[in-house]
This record gives structure tokens, sequence and C-alpha cells, in this order.
């Protein structure tokens, strides 16, 4: 793998998932098989919009909503790294869609979706930047175990319930992915960067929400791609 990877900065009105699909669209145009690694979450409609693409599409997920989700044509309650051993087929296509920060073992995880990819699959995804005020704010909340009380006085505890697990943070950077995943066997990485304030300054209170809107016009400016909020990424088997 190159060791200075391809990163591409995108507009800040980028919508995030249709930016995916389209990557995902123009890079296996095929009918394909996907994997969604996280596939039991249900707070955004990006895998339905996938899978009116694709072929077949199963999902691994320790929650059990995994089993439910109308747009798998199987789910596994299990890890990937559970799944793996067990598999009996293959995918041109992984999906980790806000996922890496919840990895706890990344060397391990990336292995086990590399296992099953087919050569010249891809694992697609969308992680915070650990390099961003937001990854390094979460990040450190969670290590000084102050992260569902901090949660609990920004956002809803409704929202909390449905949709919070507990992060870890240790791949969420450009060069802590193309690390990992060169060395669980990915031939090249691919990053898109996104720096747009709306999808942060939900967990400030209204008065400090000039906070992210200034940031943002200032990365943008700036073109820094390393500290933008959100890494999509291409890991090619």
């Amino acid at each position: 793998m190159h060791p200075d990877p391809h990163v591409a900065r995108l507009a800040p009105h980028t919508e995030q998932f249709s930016e995916l699909v389209g990557w995902i669209d123009s890079s296996h145009p095929g009918p394909i098989a996907v994997l969604d690694v996280g596939g039991g979450g249900g707070f955004y409609d990006f895998p339905a919009a996938v899978r009116s693409r694709v072929r077949r599409m199963v999902g691994v997920d320790p929650d059990p909503a995994v089993l439910s989700r109308p747009w798998l044509d199987e789910g596994h309650q299990l890890l990937v790294e559970e799944y793996a051993p067990i598999a009996r087929e293959r995918f041109e296509v992984a999906l980790c869609v806000y996922v890496m920060e919840h990895v706890e073992a990344p060397g391990p995880f990336l292995e086990s979706v590399r296992s099953l990819l087919v050569d010249g699959g891809s694992c697609f995804g969308v992680t915070p930047n650990l390099w961003h005020y937001f990854g390094l704010a979460s990040a450190g909340a969670s290590r000084l175990g102050i992260e569902d009380w901090l949660l609990h006085r920004l956002r809803p505890a409704e929202l909390i319930e449905a949709y919070h697990f507990p992060v870890h943070y240790r791949c969420n950077t450009v060069h802590q992915l193309c690390s990992t995943a060169r060395d669980a066997g990915f031939r090249s990485a691919e990053f898109r960067v996104l720096e747009q304030a709306a999808m942060f300054e939900t967990y400030f209170p209204p008065v400090l929400r000039w906070g992210p809107r200034v940031y943002s016009r200032m990365i943008n400016r700036l073109g820094r791609p390393l500290l933008y909020g959100t890494l999509l990424f291409r890991l090619t088997a």
C-alpha cells in the first residue's frame, strides 16, 4: 500500500450518504453481494439505498435488530470476527458505516472484513476523524468515563438509548486506517473528507452553535483535509 493515500476534499454541501452510494456505484457497477457490517443500525436509510442496487445483502451485528432489518436478505447477530470463520460466501463490497469508532481491536476487525471480500473487493466506510474537535472530545470523554454523562446533557434521552454505543476511536485517522488496513491485507486506501458544520452543531447548545460554523468555514478555506470532521474511505482487497 502506498504510504501517502489519495485524500480528496468534498464540498461542504455534500450529502455524505449520496456520495458514498455514488462511489460504490462507480467502483462496482455490476450486480454485487454486499456485507453490511453493523447492519443492525436503523437510524439512517443509507442501507436501503444500497439494497436497491445490489443482488444480495447480508448483515452482521451483535445488535439483535440485525435480524429484522427489511433491506437485508440475511442477518447474523454476531461480531464480524465471529461470522468470518463460518461464512459460506464472499462479497464484492463490505460496508462499515459509522462503525470504526466503535471497534475495540481494529486489526482483527479489518482482517475479518478482508477475509470476507473477493480479491478486488472493497470495504467502504464512514467514520468521524479523531483529529477533529468532535473526535477528540468524544474520544476524551470516553477515556475519562464521562461520555454518557455528557451525552445526556447534550442529546435527547430517546436518541441516546436508540443509537448510542460505546466508542474507542482506535482507528479513526487517515494514517491509522492506512496502516491497519495494510497489515490486514488490503492493497490500497482512498479517502474523501468532509467538513460540514451541520453534522456537529446539534451537539452544542444553541448559543454556542456558531463555533462549528466558524471552524467549518476556516478549515474549508484553508483546505486542511486531515482536520476535516468526517472520513469516507475505500479499502481495496
